[in-house]
């Protein structure tokens, strides 16, 4: 954040200048005014002097509207530049976060900085600290007028001041609290009509009525008594301040016409003015202060991800092009943080076999399909693709040559053509045509309203369907590896069949990994392998295997 900030120096010193010119304006009006009420109206070039003080006045609050309105437009000029570029980072950092970093954080976590984060980034640039800085100089300038026209009444004004920010800091805070608690109220209330609504069967069957009606009268009285603290607290707080002020003001009145009858009128109304307009920006600087601190927590979690120092460097290590399929795992052992998920696992798949993993949930299959891809890096052992260390070879080498379709298909909100060419321009209509005919697949392109130019959010595709384009997808993208992970898993029979077609047809040139249950799979595999508390259980090579 820092060194996006350290671009724009120049831009923020021109922005200081103009807030520190727009406070200086917003006390001097109150001056002018000052001067006009001590005029000697005897005087004879008195119509000259007032000519002057109203022109001053008018091209004072003409310069105020224009600094204010100069200062808006820059803040929310470079505010906007800081946020594109930090959204930026924050994206770019996400995309390039090694698979381990994702398991530290949920999709939630992440989608919540990108947005709801980055979005008190902006209320802290374009509302909180412009209102706080405002605020402070306002009220430093003001004390410094009011000891400049009269240093007595400048103490008098002051102290006034200071015991008004107290107050204001004081109620501000305690309101603040209590409405929180009123908040976490009203959420405990959502969730609990909630729930009800979703279980208004169960209500209706069992007479429960009653019951979950006394539950929620306890959670609304509750919030009811805070409610009426809130009112309270704040019935008291405005009416203090005023009398502060009023006392304030009362002590400035009898100083200046009871004990020291030396003071002009102008002095008088200049420190009664500003004690009276002091309210206004101490309770803006207190409210902001609050969110202030909203908004630095969201900048203390956008800063953890900007500052994650592991990266994944998908071009680091060797490209040796084309990987033909030829699989070795030696005895290759996994961790996730103290847990163990893989042991000792070693086996051969030869180029061009169709090998199916089996075992059952959390035993390692989708783990083991993981490394092979090299999401995660294993703990021990050695896997050799062709011949080579996978660790040596580059990420960018290993996922070119992977075809990888998981039980639940990776579909985007754009047409048919683009989920299947994925920013490939060189793969032609001709081609996606050719392959759908070759696996039998061309009815449920037919049935669309626009073939391949078809929003697939805007059509009414099965998840069969959509699992067919994933198929497709891996099939013109033209590897020699392709991981299947639980295709057929959440697919009607006919799907599954053509699913199966594709898969055999695939499997004919290429080394394919399937995970899988279903027993139609595993007749038509060239070898078995069986997978128990994270170890080889048996390895069944089929007879006629490759």
């Amino acid at each position: 954040m820092k060194h996006i900030l350290r671009k724009y120096k120049v831009t923020f010193l021109i922005i200081t200048i103009i807030v520190l010119v727009c406070n200086v304006l917003n006390v001097l009006h109150p001056y002018i005014l000052k001067q006009m009420i001590d005029l000697n109206f005897h005087s004879q070039d008195i119509l000259q002097q007032i000519t002057i003080l109203v022109a001053l006045y008018t091209i004072i609050h003409i310069l105020r509207a224009v600094c204010m309105n100069l200062q808006n437009i820059k803040v929310n000029k470079i505010v906007v530049k800081i946020l594109k570029e930090l959204r930026q980072n924050l994206l770019k950092k996400v995309l390039t976060m090694p698979m381990k970093v994702f398991d530290k954080y949920n999709s939630s976590d992440i989608y919540t900085r990108l947005t709801a984060d980055v979005n008190n980034m902006t209320t802290l640039f374009t509302e909180a600290i412009p209102v706080v800085i405002n605020s402070i100089l306002y009220i430093v300038f003001m004390i410094i007028m009011m000891l400049i026209t009269d240093i007595q009444l400048g103490m008098i004004g002051t102290i006034t001041l200071l015991i008004i920010a107290i107050n204001s800091f004081y109620f501000i805070n305690k309101i603040k609290h209590i409405n929180d608690q009123i908040l976490d109220k009203r959420d405990i209330e959502n969730k609990e009509y909630s729930e009800l609504y979703r279980k208004n069967k169960l209500t209706y069957l069992f007479g429960l009525q009653k019951h979950n009606v006394k539950g929620f009268n306890q959670l609304l009285d509750e919030e009811l008594k805070y409610r009426k603290k809130y009112i309270f607290v704040e019935s008291f707080g405005v009416p203090l301040t005023r009398l502060i002020e009023a006392i304030g003001i009362f002590i400035v009145l009898y100083y200046a016409l009871i004990m020291k009858q030396s003071i002009s009128i102008g002095s008088i109304y200049l420190v009664v003015s500003y004690i009276r307009e002091c309210k206004k920006p101490l309770e803006d600087m207190f409210n902001q202060i609050q969110e202030m601190q909203i908004c630095i927590s969201s900048y203390q979690r956008i800063k953890k991800i900007l500052t994650i120092k592991e990266k994944e460097e998908i071009k680091k290590g060797k490209d040796v092009g084309e990987l033909q399929g030829d699989i070795e795992l030696e005895q290759v052992c996994m961790n996730y943080g103290d847990k163990e998920v893989l042991t000792d696992v070693s086996f051969h798949i030869k180029k061009g076999q169709k090998v199916t993993i089996v075992g059952r949930t959390g035993v390692g299959k989708t783990t083991l399909t993981s490394i092979l891809m090299r999401l995660y890096d294993f703990n021990k052992g050695n896997i050799l693709i062709d011949g080579y260390p996978i660790s040596n070879l580059s990420m960018e080498c290993i996922r070119r040559n992977i075809s990888y379709i998981s039980q639940t298909p990776y579909i985007f909100k754009d047409t048919i053509r683009n989920n299947i060419i994925l920013d490939d321009n060189k793969i032609t209509d001709e081609q996606i045509i050719t392959i759908i005919k070759q696996i039998g697949a061309s009815d449920f392109i037919e049935k669309t309203e626009k073939g391949l130019d078809t929003q697939i959010f805007q059509s009414r595709l099965s998840s069969g369907e959509l699992q067919i384009i994933a198929f497709i997808r891996a099939i013109v993208h033209k590897t020699n590896i392709y991981i299947f992970d639980e295709p057929t898993a959440n697919i009607d029979f006919k799907t599954e069949k053509v699913i199966q077609n594709i898969i055999n047809n695939i499997a004919k040139t290429s080394t394919v990994i399937i995970i899988a249950h279903r027993k139609s799979t595993l007749e038509n595999s060239d070898k078995i392998i069986y997978l128990k508390n994270g170890k080889v259980d048996k390895i069944d090579n089929k007879i006629g295997a490759k």
